[in-house]
């Protein structure tokens, strides 16, 4: 169970693996409590997760959605398959999958969405990323919640 957190371009970047059902509940009872004391889990696609050919496009699914700053989004894939990087909008249009922002690797991996403005999100594959696998989201600032 690895745990990596980095700060790069004012974006917070955090890796769970949660490879066994033991690490997937402590992911899970982990992202609820964060979400009640801070922003909302999102799983990217869904039941589908993080693959090469969702039932629903990975646009369709974020204009269902609204993310705020401390959201996090959970993408689920297999480890050593696929990985999950965090790009420019260039990379993002051109699918260049050479020197991203971040990448996530690990197997299903947590991300905070840790300031307002778009993230771009591409596969690990750029062939895959051709085919449409890639994700923008754009966060806004926090709600203030009434008195």
């Amino acid at each position: 169970m690895g745990r990596c957190t980095s700060w790069k371009k004012q974006l917070c970047f955090c890796c769970e693996p949660l490879a066994s059902p033991v690490t997937s509940m402590h992911a899970f009872v982990a992202a609820s409590a964060a979400a009640a004391s801070h922003g909302d889990v999102f799983y990217v696609g869904d039941k589908d997760g993080w693959v090469g050919k969702p039932a629903e496009s990975y646009g369709r699914w974020a204009a269902r959605h609204q993310f705020k700053v401390t959201d996090t989004l959970v993408f689920r894939y297999k480890k050593g398959v696929d990985s999950v990087l965090v790009v420019d909008k260039r990379h993002y249009d051109t699918c260049d999958v050479k020197d991203p922002v971040d990448e996530l690797r690990d197997g299903d991996s947590a991300y905070v969405l840790a300031r307002t403005g778009p993230f771009y999100f591409i596969s690990g594959d750029a062939g895959r990323c051709k085919q449409g696998q890639k994700l923008t989201v754009v966060v806004t600032a926090e709600t203030a919640e009434p008195p």
